[in-house]
């Protein structure tokens, strides 16, 4: 194993065990999956034949690119879901302060009707 390997696996180790101790009981199913993720991933660093023999098996010339593709289409996936998201959001908070907003202007306009919470 070479030194690059070395310090890659220890990266990775690293990373693990931050998250696992980091986010232990609020998302198991998520650690999980980056465990078993980042598990293949030290597979490949360990063993970059495997991934190469992979590559070559159904066609790709080099196991990196067997690895970087899924791994790049996956990303803009995250990116598009990711701004979905965002703007789903957006919208929720928007409607939100819309109600606030006509609430506390329905409150101001009933003279004679104090409201200690209408102060924002």
């Amino acid at each position: 194993m070479t030194i690059g390997a070395f310090v890659l696996l220890a990266f990775v180790l690293g990373i693990v065990a931050y998250d696992w101790v980091s986010l232990r009981g609020k998302n198991r199913r998520a650690v999980l999956l980056e465990v078993g993720a980042f598990l293949v991933g030290a597979v490949f660093i360990a063993f970059p034949d495997r991934a190469t023999a992979l590559a070559h098996a159904v066609g790709i010339g080099r196991g990196v690119d067997f690895l970087m593709y899924p791994i790049v289409i996956w990303l803009v996936r995250e990116s598009l879901m990711t701004r979905r998201r965002r703007l789903e959001y957006d919208e929720k908070l928007t409607q939100v302060v819309r109600a606030l907003a006509i609430l506390q202007a329905k409150e101001q306009s009933q003279p004679g009707v104090i409201d200690d919470h209408s102060r924002v």
